[in-house]
C-alpha cells in the first residue's frame, strides 16, 4: 500500500484565521514523504494545503507573527495523538486537534474541535529520494 507522510518540523505556515467556530491554518511549505509498496527508496517532496478545525471547542487567541516555521505538532484524532507527522489527507471526526508550536514561540498554539481536514493544494514538486528510514 503506498501513502503520503506530512512532516510538521520545518514547515511554514503562512496564516492562522480563527473566527470562534472554525480555525484555518494556511500551509505555505510541508514536506511529504510518499511511500510506496515494493520501493526500495521513499520520495521526499514539498506542497502546500490548508488544515481547518471545525466546531471549535478550544480556540487559541495568539499565534507568533506570521509567517512561522513549526518546531513540533501533535495531531489529536480522537485517543490517538500523532507526534511531528501525520499520513494525508487528514480527515478526522470527533474529539480532534492541532498543537503547533513554532520556532522562537514560547507557547503553543492549540485548537480542539469536532472535525479536521487537510489535503494538499495542487501538486507536489519532488525534492529527492530517500531510504525509508532516512525521512
Amino acid at each position: 500500500m503506498s501513502f503520503r507522510t506530512m512532516l510538521f518540523p520545518g514547515m511554514k505556515v503562512a496564516a492562522i484565521d480563527s473566527d470562534g467556530d472554525r480555525a484555518i491554518i494556511d500551509i505555505d511549505y510541508a514536506i511529504i514523504i510518499k511511500n510506496m509498496d515494493g520501493a526500495e527508496q521513499d520520495t521526499k517532496w514539498y506542497g502546500k494545503g490548508r488544515m481547518v478545525v471545525e466546531d471549535l471547542v478550544i480556540d487559541s487567541e495568539d499565534w507568533p507573527p506570521m509567517p512561522a516555521t513549526v518546531s513540533g505538532a501533535g495531531i489529536k484524532d480522537n485517543q490517538i495523538t500523532y507526534r511531528d507527522e501525520v499520513v494525508i489527507p487528514v480527515d478526522f471526526f470527533g474529539n480532534v486537534g492541532i498543537t503547533l508550536r513554532f520556532e522562537g514561540s514560547d507557547s503553543p498554539v492549540r485548537f480542539v474541535g469536532e472535525r479536521l481536514t487537510f489535503d494538499l493544494d495542487g501538486h507536489e514538486k519532488y525534492i529527492e529520494h530517500i531510504k525509508p528510514d532516512q525521512g
